[in-house]
This record gives structure tokens, sequence and C-alpha cells, in this order.
């Protein structure tokens, strides 16, 4: 049987991050984990490198891959790493022209033809969810069969790119297996949520659904869709008690799109952690107009201790261009509620949003400073490909389509009307400030360097954020 090797491509933190990099996240890719996973149930010899983690730079990434020689090189990416992506396939298409190269990940997904035509060194693009497509894909490569009538790709057929019908999405998530934790590097060395997404050590992150019923103009929903699934409390279960018999992980970073839709399941999951006794701690993402107080109590019994709610602005002008689907009313309530449940709450903000003015940036500062929110996140609004922001934001602002410009650390993609890139930044840079630079929060990020474990995440954190407030540029 052929061999086929998953590349999450090298990406230095300070390219995604910025001046934030030593406090930024490290994760795993739990998508290539899963693909890798598939194939290697279905027989194919299959390996993971993750450039990323181990902090590969080019010219030893190609050597890894070369060392491995693979039939297949099946590369991820998301729009910052696409360059890096295509430099990684045009060199081993120069070393060794008998390596397929094949990219997938949500930029393919969200702008195919586009990447197709720009980046002649990937053979085949898969589009959307891949793990029944990969494996169509490589019985057909292996046979020489043509690839016409496999559902989801983009393929070059005669110099020219043919898109092939969209795959359904897969409904019953319960049939994938579960993500190859063990063919990526050290799960415990090499990967850990930032310090704002830690309670203790070891911790990871765990996807358990897929999809979001939000039509928010910012998010691209090509690759999952607004079809909700998510894989049964029994299976979550499972995974859970595997990462901890494997790995002794103690504390989860649930990054589900909004974990809180499927309250049935929701419900399900806290009632077998509490009735199995599991000793496991979790933060989760969620929708604030989807929350009541039986399920934060339910949460919280389970070993919830934050949730993060994207409020995104304190403007309700705002939230309503940007299609949020929720009010700032909204927001302060289910804040207070999840408060009141005693659980922590991590408010997701973006500053420099379509419609923004010096006003409705005050109103989000004082809503940042009123609301007793215990973390903070903000990014710079960042149309992407694929999403309806990127479509309507030359109507909004200075809008620069340059793939390498969106980073949602820097503001270098869109500025508002109204504004100079570097106004914007002040006020990015302002924004951190008001939430981070006073007593409460300095006092709650002390107490958690009593955690050994957690404590080098956090000084890094902290010296990367002094850094970026103090740096002039």
């Amino acid at each position: 049987m052929s061999k086929i090797l998953f590349l999450n491509p090298p990406l230095p933190l300070e390219e995604l991050y910025g001046k934030l990099a030593e406090g930024g996240s490290e994760l795993p890719p739990l998508g290539i984990a899963i693909l890798a996973a598939v194939t290697r149930d279905n027989g194919y010899k299959t390996k993971i490198l993750d450039a990323a983690a181990l902090k590969l730079n080019y010219e030893q990434t190609v050597n890894e891959i070369l060392k491995e020689n693979p039939n297949y090189l099946a590369i991820t990416s998301v729009t910052i790493s696409i360059f890096n992506a295509a430099k990684i396939a045009k060199l081993i298409k120069e070393k060794n022209p008998n390596i397929i190269t094949i990219i997938g990940g949500p930029h393919l997904t969200a702008v195919p033809e586009e990447t197709m035509e720009k980046f002649s060194e990937f053979d085949i693009g898969v589009i959307g969810e891949a793990e029944e497509t990969i494996v169509e894909l490589l019985n057909n490569l292996d046979k020489n069969k043509n690839l016409n009538n496999i559902k989801g790709l983009i393929i070059r057929n005669k110099k020219k790119l043919k898109i092939t019908p969209a795959r359904l999405f897969i409904k019953d998530l319960d049939k994938l297996p579960f993500p190859a934790w063990d063919l990526l590097p050290d799960l415990l060395k090499y990967y850990q949520p930032a310090a704002d997404s830690l309670n203790r050590s070891p911790a990871t992150l765990l996807i358990t659904s897929r999809g979001c019923p939000g039509q928010c103009i910012f998010c691209d929903r090509k690759v999952f869709g607004n079809l909700i699934r998510g894989y049964s409390a029994r299976y979550v279960i499972d995974m859970i008690k595997y990462l901890q018999k494997n790995y002794g992980i103690k504390d989860l970073f649930i990054e589900d799109d909004n974990f809180l839709v499927f309250k049935k399941r929701t419900k399900e999951i806290c009632e077998l952690i509490i009735n199995e006794k599991i000793d496991i701690t979790f933060s989760i993402m969620g929708r604030v107009d989807v929350i009541d107080a039986e399920i934060l109590n339910l949460l919280k019994k389970a070993g919830c201790w934050q949730i993060n709610y994207g409020l995104e602005s304190g403007s309700q002008k705002i939230l309503d261009l940007l299609k949020k689907g929720t009010t700032v009313e909204q927001n302060k309530n289910a804040i207070l509620l999840t408060k009141k449940a005693g659980i922590k709450v991590k408010g997701l903000f973006m500053i420099g949003n379509f419609g923004e003015t010096r006003e409705t940036i005050k109103e989000t500062l004082d809503f940042i400073r009123k609301i007793p929110i215990d973390d903070f996140h903000i990014t710079c609004y960042t149309p992407l490909p694929g999403a309806d922001a990127w479509y309507l934001a030359p109507n909004y602002g200075e809008f620069d389509s340059d793939w390498k410009k969106v980073s949602m650390f820097k503001c270098d993609n869109f500025v508002p009307n109204g504004f100079t890139k570097k106004e914007l930044e002040k006020y990015y840079k302002k924004a951190w400030k008001t939430f981070y630079l006073r007593p409460r929060i300095i006092i709650y990020y002390t107490k958690k360097l009593r955690d050994k474990q957690m404590r080098k995440k956090i000084i890094n954190g902290g010296l990367a954020f002094f850094k970026f407030l103090t740096n002039a540029n």
C-alpha cells in the first residue's frame, strides 16, 4: 500500500501572532490528525509532520519529507500559511517531482480556483470535509483511475482547472476514528493553549462538533457550513478518557464554534462526567443567546471553568453590521448569568470593524471597563477569503486583498473609513491596556503563577504583552 504524509507547514509564531507570539496558543492540528487516522485505518502507511510545532525551517521540513519519501504529500493550510505551504510544495517538486502534492484546509476551500491558479505546485485540491474524499482519492490515484467522478476536488485537466461536485457534509461524526494523536509530535511537549485558556496542566485542544448556525459576515463557513453536527456524548467522553489515560490530560480547551448549541448533548456530556467521576476541567466557546441558568449550573458542576463568548463590540451599531444576531444587553446579561453560576468569562472582541468610528470604539472600551469579565482577547477586524466580509470590505474602508496581510494580530488588510492604520493600531493597543493593566486582572494572573506547569507560559505571555505595548511600531 502507498504512503501518505500529512504536513502542517512551517509557520513561526511571529507570523501568526506578531509581537504577541510568545503568549500565543500552540495547539495540535486535529484536522490532519483525524485524516491521518482515517488513511491509516484504510491501510495506507501514514505519517504526520507538524513543522510548525517542531519549529522547522523550510530546508529542514523538505529534508524530513524526502527522508520519508511518501507517494503523497497532503498539506493543510489557512490563509496566513498558504504561501508557506506552496513554498514547501515547490521545493519538493524540484527535488522529487514524483511526489503528488495535495492541498486542503480552510484557505483552499474558501478560494479553490484562485489558489490553484496562483500555485501550480499543488497537483490536487481537496475542498471541504476531507475524510471521505481523501480515501477515495488515494484509491483512485493508486489505481491510476480518473478523478473526475470524485466529489469534493479541484483538479487539473489538460492545464485547465475543474471543480467536481460538492461532497455532502458528514452527518454521523461517530463513524470517524479518534484523531491520530500518537502520530503528532509529543502532545505534552509541543502543544499548550495560551495562558488565557489554561486552568491547569497538562492541557490540550478538543473539538467535539462541526458547523455553526450563525450568519456573521466575518466568518467563512465553507468548510463545515451551517449544518451543525456533533459527536455523541458517549463518543466525547471516550475521547476524554483516552486523553487522560494516554497523556494524563487534566484540562481541555473545547474549540467548537458553539459547544452550547446542542443543549441535550451538552447536558448528557456533563452528566456523564459527573456520574463517572471524571476528573477534568474544561473551557468552551459559546454564544450568549443559547444559555440559561440550568445549563450553566450543570456545566459548572461538570468542571467547566470558563466560557469564551464572542462579544465582538460594545456598540449595537457594529453588532448589527456584523450580522451577529445578538445585542449589547444580551452580552451583558449572559456575562452576569455565567458569573452567577461560578464560571469565568473570557470576552472576545474585534476592533476596526466595518462602520467603526471613534465613538463606537469608545463604546467598546467603556463596555470592557464596566463588564465583569475575567479574561479578554481582541483582534484587528480581518476580512477572510471566502467570508462575506472579504467582498464587502472595499465599501467600508481601505482593503488590501494580499493574502499575506490576513493576520488578525496586525491591522494590515483592512482599515475602516476615517482612520489611518497607525491610529487604528494605537486603539488596538489601548484596548489591551484597558483590560489587562488593572489590579484585578494582574492579581488574577499572579495567582495562576502558583501552578508550576503553567508558569512558563504565563511569564512568556506577560513579557510578550509588555513588549507589544512598549514597541513603537
